[in-house]
C-alpha cells in the first residue's frame, strides 16, 4: 500500500466495491490455464505453500466490528453489505475508500475451451491479478514474529474459560482495535498496548498494522477479506487533528460526528458495523449502544470470503453422535478421504489436520486427546507453541479419513478482564489513563470493550464475523457481559490468513 494512497484514505467508500466484496463468483473452471499460469509463477506459490505451520486465526478490534467470512459456506444466508444508508451518511465527517483489486479472471468470460477462446486476454487478466498476490504475500514478511507473543496470550486468554459453550475469537481484529487504541493513547497507557503488541515505538506499529491490513486486503471476486475501521466523536467536543489523520491514512478509519446518546446516533453506528459485518451479527450489534457519557469509541472491522481447495460432497455426508460436555448431541458429519495429500500432525495431548482454502489460506483443526479437556490443552505450552511453529516436528504424511461436523458457532464477551490480565490496565482507570493525543479532556478511561464473532462450516468452505466494540468516557467499567461458545466434541479450529496472521480461533463443545 502506497503512502499516496494511504493519504488518501479519508474519501467516501464506494458502494460498488462494496456489493462486488460479497458477490461470490465461483471459479469453477480453474482448468488447466490456471495451473499453468501456476507453474510459471510457482516459485512464489510452491514457497508459499511450504512456508510455515502455524496455527492462527481470529481477528481483533478496539471498537472492533470484524467479519470474516470464510467461502460461500451460506450458512448465515445470503450475506452482503447494504448501500451506505443515509441515516449514517447524516454524521460522516468522512469515510474510507477501500483500494481497487485485479478481480479474479473467470476462465469461463474468456470463453476457454470453447472455439471462440481468448487465451491472450485471460492471459493479461490472470498476470495483472497474480502480481497483485505477490505483491500482498510480500507485505507478510514485514509482519514479522513479533506478533507471535500476542497471538499466542490472547487466544489462551480469551478462549479458556469457555465451560460448556463454544467461544470464537478474532485474534487479528483484536489487533487492529489495540493498534488505534495505542494511537489514541500516550505515556504509560500507550506502552502497556505496545508491550502486549511486541513492538518497540508507535512508529514500528504503524509500519506493522500496514503490513497486516495490506497483507489481508483481498478483493478479487474469488475470495474476499475486507478490514475497515470507523471513529465516532461528539459534536461538542474538539479533537486534535493529526491523530484522527493518522487514523484515517493508517487503518483506513471513517469518521463520524453527532450526539451521543442520541437515538440517531446509535442507529447509525449500529448501522455501520451490521454493513460491515454483512449482518450477521445483528443480535449482539442490537445491543451497542454509545451512551451520553462517551467521548468516543473505535470500531475496526474484517469481511472474508473463501472456498475450500477441495469441497465437500454433501452426498457423502453421514449422520452422526457429537460427544459434548452436556450430553451426546445428533450431529451431520461432512467427509473427505484425504489419499496421498493429507498430513497429521500431533503433540502430547493433541492431533491436528488442516484444510486448504483457495486464497492459500488454511483452518486448523485441533482435536484434544481422550480425556483432555479443550481448556487443559489451551493451558498447555505446546499447543501455544504449535500454533507460532515455523515448523512442527510430530507431523506425518498419511491418508486420512477426514470427518468434520457441520456447525455455527457465535459468542459474545467482555475482553476488559482479559486485556487487564496481558498487561493492559491503566487504559480503564479515569486517574492513570493517558488520551492526550486526542484530547486534552481529563479523567477519561474505557469503559467498554465487547467482541462479538461467530463462524460456520458447510461444503463449500467456511463463514465468519466478528466485531469488537471499544468505547472510552469518563466513568468506570460497568458490569461484565460475555456469552461463550463452542464447537463439536471439543475441539479448536483456527483460521489463518497471509503471514500465518490468525484470523478467526474457536472452541467447539457441539455444533
Amino acid at each position: 500500500m502506497s503512502r499516496e494512497y494511504l493519504e488518501d484514505a479519508m474519501q467516501e467508500i464506494s458502494d460498488e466495491y462494496l456489493e462486488e466484496a460479497v458477490e461470490w463468483k465461483p471459479a469453477e473452471a480453474r482448468v488447466t490455464a490456471k495451473r499453468q499460469k501456476t507453474q510459471q509463477s510457482g516459485a512464489l506459490g510452491k514457497a508459499h505453500d511450504r512456508k510455515r505451520v502455524r496455527v492462527w486465526r481470529v481477528a481483533v478490534a478496539l471498537v472492533t466490528a470484524v467479519a470474516v467470512i470464510a467461502a460461500a459456506v451460506f450458512g448465515f444466508g445470503g450475506v452482503h453489505f447494504g448501500r451506505r444508508a443515509s441515516v449514517l451518511k447524516a454524521f460522516a465527517i468522512s469515510e474510507a475508500e477501500y483500494p481497487k483489486t485485479s478481480p479474479y479472471p473467470d476462465p469461463a468470460k474468456y470463453g476457454l475451451g470453447e472455439p471462440n477462446e481468448n487465451y491472450e486476454a485471460f492471459d493479461a487478466a490472470y498476470d495483472a491479478w497474480w502480481e497483485e498476490q505477490r505483491n500482498r504475500r510480500s507485505q507478510a514478511s514485514v509482519i514479522g514474529d513479533g506478533l507471535d507473543g500476542f497471538w499466542q496470550q490472547s487466544i489462551s486468554a480469551f478462549l479458556k474459560g469457555a465451560g460448556e459453550e463454544n467461544r470464537v475469537y478474532s485474534p487479528v481484529n483484536v489487533y487492529m482495535a489495540l493498534a488505534m487504541l495505542a494511537e489514541i493513547t500516550d505515556g504509560d497507557s500507550r506502552q502497556q498496548v505496545i508491550d502486549l503488541l511486541g513492538i518497540k515505538s508507535v512508529e514500528e506499529l504503524r509500519e506493522q498494522a500496514t503490513a497486516v491490513w495490506t497483507a489481508n486486503y483481498m478483493n478479487d471476486g474469488a475470495s474476499t477479506s475486507i478490514l475497515g475501521s470507523s471513529l465516532w466523536l461528539r459534536n461538542d467536543m474538539e479533537y486534535k487533528k493529526p491523530v484522527l489523520e493518522t487514523l484515517a491514512n493508517t487503518y483506513y478509519a471513517s469518521s463520524y460526528r453527532g450526539e451521543m446518546g442520541s437515538e440517531k446516533m446509535n442507529q447509525a453506528f449500529q448501522t455501520w458495523l451490521n454493513e460491515q459485518t454483512g449482518g450477521l451479527l445483528e443480535d449482539y450489534v442490537e445491543g451497542e449502544t454509545l451512551s451520553e457519557e462517551t467521548i468516543l469509541a473505535l470500531a475496526s472491522t474484517i469481511y472474508y470470503q473463501a472456498k475450500w481447495t477441495d469441497e465437500f460432497f454433501d452426498e457423502k455426508n453421514e449422520d452422526g453422535v457429537f460427544h459434548s460436555p452436556v450430553g451426546d448431541v445428533p450431529c451431520e458429519f461432512m467427509y473427505e478421504y484425504m489419499d496421498m495429500g493429507g498430513t497429521y500432525y500431533w503433540g502430547e495431548k493433541f492431533g491436528a489436520v488442516e484444510k486448504r482454502l483457495d486464497n492459500s489460506h488454511r483452518m486448523w483443526f485441533i482435536l484434544p486427546d481422550e480425556g483432555v479437556s479443550v481448556d487443559e490443552l489451551l493451558q498447555e505450552a505446546e499447543v501455544m507453541n504449535f500454533f507460532i511453529a515455523d515448523e512442527w516436528e510430530n507431523q506425518k504424511a498419511m491418508n486420512v479419513h477426514f470427518y468434520l461436523p457441520k456447525f455455527d458457532v457465535s459468542s459474545k464477551m467482555d475482553l476488559r478482564e482479559g486485556l487487564k490480565t496481558l498487561g493492559v490496565t491503566d487504559v480503564f482507570d479515569g486517574s492513570l489513563a493517558d488520551f492526550s493525543t486526542v484530547t486534552d479532556l481529563k479523567g477519561m478511561c474505557l469503559s467498554k470493550a465487547n467482541h462479538a464473532a461467530r463462524v460456520t462450516v458447510d461444503e463449500e468452505g467456511v463463514t465468519a464475523v466478528a466485531y469488537t466494540v471499544m468505547e472510552v468516557d469518563g466513568a468506570r467499567p460497568s458490569q461484565e457481559e460475555e456469552i461463550e461458545f463452542r464447537l463439536d466434541r471439543p475441539f479448536l479450529f483456527a483460521i489463518m490468513g497471509t503471514g500465518d496472521v490468525p484470523l478467526f480461533v474457536g472452541v467447539v463443545n457441539r455444533p
